[in-house]
């Protein structure tokens, strides 16, 4: 039996367009720690993501990872909002090589260009530190539309 991938082709495209991108994890008391991600890499069976993380984040975020795994990424498109969210468990991590630095980079450039259309130009991001990054590899256990609007926090097949 085959499995039905949880993103899509169509969902795949928009999350690798080049977001904004945010990282959040917990710690076994609940207390939440977050951070900016640099990409996101759906795989090809639509049920797992590679997401880039600076290696400057907080390190908490990483230290969650290592105890629980448990992760959620949420993104979002500035120019109008669109946004999804992708919860799952941390498989495992590296330290991304520069074939994948260099996807990251390219979606990095893309969130910048988002920025720069609705008037945050490049000098108010300049100082993001945002590579090198750590590559996390997730298996999805749930997808999320968070574009506001009726159908905020519905799940999606």
């Amino acid at each position: 039996m085959t499995s039905v991938p949880m993103i899509d082709e169509i969902l795949a495209e928009f999350l690798q367009s080049g977001l904004g991108i945010h990282v959040g994890t917990r710690n076994e008391q609940l207390l939440p720690a977050g951070c900016r991600a640099t990409a996101i890499k759906v795989e090809d069976d639509g049920r797992h993501v590679v997401v880039f993380v600076p290696k400057s984040a907080a390190p908490a975020v990483f230290e969650n990872l290592r105890t629980n795994g448990r992760i959620a990424v949420s993104m979002a498109r500035p120019a109008d909002d669109r946004a999804a969210q992708v919860k799952g468990l941390m498989m495992f991590s590296w330290d991304a090589n520069p074939d994948e630095e260099a996807l990251a980079r390219a979606q990095w450039a893309g969130f910048l260009a988002q920025l720069d259309g609705i008037g945050l130009p490049g000098i108010a991001t300049s100082s993001w530190r945002v590579f090198p990054c750590r590559a996390v590899r997730v298996k999805v256990t749930a997808v999320f539309n968070q574009t506001p609007g009726p159908d905020a926090g519905a799940a999606l097949p």
